[in-house]
């Protein structure tokens, strides 16, 4: 029951998943290094992979080393074949040197001889035709063994050049080791060439000699051969189809003809059967090489496989690393994790130390039992490289499992660092904090770029180019991410200084999101949406009084106008009854001036608390501007007379069309045209005129003022202003105060200049079309 509830145990068998891929994960790695030490160890490693697909064996240098080192062993039987043969067979009493035993005395030692010494003294020949001493043998007491003679001649060696006096003494010992060493290279070249067992063929012939293992191979045979050489002394360089001019054959030609006295003549034939048809070294050479391109191969699917392999159990791991099984939202820690990813990663350090410490000791000596010594070194660096990969593999999934538990930056030391730090700059000056930033800035970059430096400069191994690289990276991160910090608080100014824009031009709603904001930016927004919010209560608060305002003046305006129209009544009421008393006559008089005044000035009131509130409504049509202007100068023209005022005009002849209401600009007109009347200097003249430019047209009209103009343009259209600063005129103050705000109602622009005395009042409307 148990083996049953853990089989359908989704944990159990979540965790079973997650070995399996861990196992998955630590093959493929292993398939990755066979790969990449298949490829490293290859013969062929430092030519690419082009060279599988690119070169042949008889490309190969292989190739051309075997060929020169056959080429050599040929010429060495040249040499040494008539010194050791006669009639085509080994003559073991032929001479080999002679010297002086003493004075007058000479000795020479044949073959036999030098074998006879060579088997006292403990030299011999190996089965590869090299001399090998036998310290033990040599207790043999032959006269002079340890002495030196005066050397006459050698068979093998008659071209030798006697540099210096020493040179011609040599010990017995000395001659016997050289003697081997030549009859080696003879037997050596024999075996290799004369056995019948090679795809080498040649014949080399000089004046009376002849050395050859196919005597019939001449150039056309030759030619007829995979890979040929030609030489003839009638031809400055080899005829020859090889991967590179063999330039050293003529001077091995030259220098081995046994005919001294000749005239130098030669000929020399080699060819190389490339099907191969014996098992000689070309044949185990291109065997050898079909091998290792296919080991290359192997290593190239090995190490491509298994990183593939590799990369998507990773991927696997990282996704199920933390959870208890599949679809689970609970992410469960190691103690380990808990500690912060600092620590992980000072432990991660430590692992990488004593494990690479237990490679050097332990590691190293078991791989220099099973790796050839060539590879020793490979070897050595690729396990420190597994090591390294596979503790930061262990340290990486704990930051993965706090990622996800999103306690990574909470338990980071860093964080508490990042903090004090922004606590530090928070309470300091925006220029001292730019300067300490800038300090820790180039403090980095200079520590960063010295430390890549000092590794490139003093580092040449593998290891020290991946940290120069990582040092490298790192600076790129780094400066980046100074970048993108400096990037985001210009965007965080940028978002302030619009703010601020848009709340001067009005808008007193705009609001900052503050989570977008940090540091001491945080405190600007913040203290920016406070303004916003103090200058839109503030203003709520005067549109609130003037609300109050209009309504107390319409309600006020209201009520005074009942009792006013009684009183008007009752004035002309009396005025028809016709009093006598011309006093009461007078009185009545007074009575129906002020009571019509009063009533203007009440109906004005309301007038100018609509128009500055907007509460007016408008019938906007097309109108002849120019047209009203003119009916406008005819409704004034009797007044102006009678006022002693001259009225001068000068309007364009064609009609110019605007959009307004037209009663509400009358209105505009009538106001201005009555406090010129009222305000104009008597025996005076009054300027009308109008001009259209940039599609808009302005209708002006100036006067000079009877009263000392001291107040501002400003000033005057305000409600209850009057030019009239001893307010002994009829005006009420609101003319201008109406007219500008019906003007601004209909979409025009009302302005006011004064220069002295003169008044000049401006109304600008756009213009729809002119005509003729």
């Amino acid at each position: 029951m148990e083996k049953k509830a853990a089989g359908k145990n989704p944990a159990f068998q979540f965790a079973l998943k997650k070995v399996f891929i861990i196992i998955v994960h630590l093959l493929s790695l292993a398939l990755f290094v066979a790969g990449v030490s298949l490829i490293y160890c290859n013969e062929n490693f430092k030519k690419g992979i082009r060279w599988m697909n690119t070169e042949s064996f008889e490309d190969s240098p292989a190739f051309s080393d075997l060929f020169e080192s056959t080429t050599k062993s040929l010429f060495d039987y040249v040499r040494y074949r008539d010194v050791f043969e006669t009639k085509g067979k080994l003559d073991t009493s032929k001479e080999m040197f002679n010297f002086d035993i003493s004075p007058g005395t000479e000795q020479s030692y044949t073959l036999d001889d030098v074998m006879e010494y060579a088997a006292e003294r403990g030299y011999y020949l190996d089965n590869n035709y090299r001399v090998v001493a036998n310290p033990g043998a040599r207790t043999g007491t032959a006269a002079g063994t340890n002495e030196s003679y005066a050397v006459n001649w050698r068979a093998y060696n008659s071209t030798s050049e006697m540099k210096e006096p020493g040179d011609a003494y040599m010990t017995l010992d000395a001659l016997t080791v050289e003697t081997l060493t030549c009859l080696g290279k003879y037997y050596s070249a024999e075996k290799k060439l004369n056995t019948g067992n090679t795809n080498f063929y040649y014949n080399i012939i000089y004046d009376s000699t002849s050395y050859a293992n196919l005597p019939s191979l001449k150039a056309d045979a030759a030619k007829r051969y995979g890979r040929y050489v030609i030489c003839t002394s009638d031809s400055v360089l080899p005829e020859n189809n090889l991967p590179s001019t063999p330039t050293s054959l003529l001077k091995m030609i030259v220098s081995n003809n046994p005919d001294k006295n000749s005239n130098g003549s030669y000929s020399a034939f080699i060819a190389l059967d490339t099907a191969y048809p014996k098992q000689d070294e070309f044949y185990i050479g291109s065997i050898h090489y079909a091998r290792q391109r296919n080991t290359y191969f192997l290593g190239l699917v090995l190490m491509i496989s298994g990183l593939l392999i590799m990369l998507i159990s990773l991927i696997l791991l990282l996704r199920m690393s933390g959870h208890a099984y599949r679809k689970s939202k609970e992410i469960r820690l190691l103690r380990s994790d808990r500690f912060g990813p600092e620590a992980n990663v000072l432990i991660c350090a430590l692992m990488i130390i004593v494990c690479l410490f237990l490679s050097d000791q332990i590691g190293k000596r078991l791989l220099h039992i099973l790796i050839p010594q060539t590879f020793w070194a490979f070897s050595t660096r690729m396990l420190s490289y597994v090591i390294i990969y596979l503790c930061v593999l262990t340290a990486s999934f704990s930051v993965i499992r706090e990622a996800k538990a999103g306690i990574l930056w909470k338990n980071s030391s860093l964080k508490h660092l990042v903090r004090d730090i922004t606590e530090f700059l928070h309470d300091i000056s925006y220029s001292r904090r730019l300067s300490f930033r800038y300090g820790l800035y180039l403090l980095g970059n200079v520590l960063l770029v010295s430390l890549a430096t000092c590794i490139i400069l003093r580092g040449r191994t593998l290891t020290s180019r991946f940290a120069a690289i990582a040092v490298i990276v790192l600076f790129c991160l780094f400066n980046i991410f100074i970048f993108r910090k400096r990037y985001r608080s210009e965007e965080e100014i940028d978002k302030i200084s619009e703010a601020i824009k848009s709340i001067a031009e009005g808008n007193t709603d705009y609001q900052l999101d503050l989570s977008e904001f940090s540091g001491k930016e945080a405190d600007m927004a913040h203290s920016i949406n406070n303004i916003g919010k103090g200058l839109q209560a503030a203003l709520n608060e005067q549109v609130k009084s003037e609300r109050m305002k209009a309504e107390l003046i319409t309600n006020v305006s209201h009520d005074i106008k009942t009792p006013l129209t009684s009183i008007i009544n009752y004035v002309d009421l009396i005025k028809r009854e016709h009093p006598e008393d011309p006093k009461i006559r007078e009185y009545l008089d007074v009575l129906d001036q002020k009571s019509q005044h009063l009533k203007t000035l009440t109906e004005d009131l309301v007038e100018a608390s609509k128009a500055s509130t907007g509460n007016i409504a408008l019938d906007a049509a097309d109108i002849d501007f120019v047209e009203l202007v003119e009916q406008t100068n005819g409704e004034f023209e009797e007044r102006y007379k009678s006022s002693g005022l001259e009225l001068l005009a000068d309007l364009p002849k064609k009609a110019v069309l605007i959009r307004a209401d037209g009663q509400h600009l009358w209105r505009v007109l009538e106001n201005l045209y009555s406090n010129a009347c009222k305000y104009a200097a008597r025996q005076s003249r009054v300027y009308v005129n109008m001009r259209e430019k940039d599609g808009s047209v302005t209708f002006t009209i100036k006067n000079v003022s009877a009263r000392e103009l001291n107040i501002s343009p400003d000033e005057l259209t305000e409600r209850f202003v009057r030019g009239d600063v001893s307010r002994t005129t009829e005006g009420s103050g609101l003319g201008l105060s109406i007219a500008k705000s019906l003007t601004e109602l209909q979409g025009g622009v009302f302005g006011i200049s004064i220069d002295g005395d003169l008044f000049k009042a401006d109304v600008t409307f756009p213009v729809i079309s002119s005509g003729s």
